[in-house]
């Protein structure tokens, strides 16, 4: 079943319609935190997605006044683009360390080039939609396939950590972005397969609105940790105390990102480097690399200072 007579299906068509009403909340998110990096790359990742959606659901089509050697470049293209910006975006919100020979830098080249040099050149040349199809999809598909091996190994590791609550959280976020990825490590084998719009479509989107749930959660926990930090300033939860504006701004110039607050807050805990690493799952030198950004921007020297500092304010 099609709409307005074009070639997209309306599952598609739904698709892009929900996108754009989390793109506009989106939006108005990041108007009200103008400093909320996340969200603002999640309304790319949603740009990148409806145009993937819109372009993939109506070309081709003989009834569109564009050549179809065109219609297939735009559509392949927007594709390409938003596998990689999928792949962007989930190594920079989900704390996943580039993968080995999978780098973003990497996955450029090689899929950028495979595309100009097995679809495009083929497609002008033969004008043949089959020829340029299937002597680009394999690299794409081999690139997949050893993603999805790559990946495993991790994921298995990831969930024979033992942990709190808490870290089961951070252990719940890294695993959704590992598995997140499966949605677009699927497209190239579903385009290889044959002309399944709807099928591709569902597989490629449900990742996506996985990650719309993901962020919101990790927004709410992020926020929750900022009220545990402002709270050890003194900030109380009285609109009437006048030390809280103070608070506010003295938070304010500190100008700590949501992950340097959540390695400040287990500083001041009593935690050490490395078992902030463990709990926030990431390396013991990225704590380190964290833990001197605070403390240069708390113009402090050291931990031992930091902490005295802080515990000062709370008097």
């Amino acid at each position: 079943m099609t709409v307005f007579g074009s070639e997209m299906h309306i599952v598609t068509f739904f698709i892009i319609a929900v996108q754009l009403i989390l793109l506009t909340n989106f939006v108005i998110i990041s108007l009200k935190k103008r400093d909320s990096k996340s969200t603002n790359r999640f309304i790319w990742f949603t740009i990148s997605l409806i145009a993937y959606n819109f372009f993939s659901g109506i070309f081709p089509d003989t009834n569109i006044p564009i050549p179809l050697t065109i219609q297939y470049i735009v559509a392949y293209g927007v594709g390409i683009y938003t596998a990689l910006y999928y792949v962007y975006y989930v190594y920079s919100e989900f704390d996943i360390g580039h993968l080995k020979f999978f780098t973003l830098r990497h996955l450029m080249i090689i899929l950028i080039s495979a595309f100009i040099f097995f679809f495009v050149l083929p497609l002008i040349i033969w004008q043949d939609i089959g020829i340029a199809k299937y002597s680009f999809i394999f690299i794409p598909v081999a690139v997949a396939i050893a993603f999805l091996v790559k990946i495993s190994a991790p994921l298995i590791e990831l969930y024979k950590e033992k942990g709190g609550a808490t870290n089961r959280f951070y252990r719940d976020r890294i695993a959704t972005g590992y598995l997140t990825l499966l949605s677009i490590v699927l497209m190239p084998i579903i385009v290889a397969l044959g002309d399944f719009q709807v099928v591709e479509q569902l597989i490629v989107n449900a990742g996506y609105f996985v990650l719309a749930v993901a962020l919101i959660r990790i927004n709410i926990y992020q926020d929750l940790k900022i009220e545990q930090f402002l709270h050890r300033l003194g900030y109380t939860d009285d609109a009437r105390e006048a030390k809280n504006i103070v608070i506010l701004k003295y938070f304010s110039n500190l100008d700590l990102s949501k992950r340097e607050i959540e390695v400040a807050n287990l500083i001041l805990d009593g935690k050490s480097y490395k078992h902030i690493g463990s709990y926030l799952f990431i390396a013991e030198g990225t704590v380190s690399k964290h833990a001197s950004n605070i403390f240069k921007k708390a113009e402090v020297q050291n931990r031992r200072e930091f902490v005295r500092r802080f515990k000062g304010k709370r008097k």
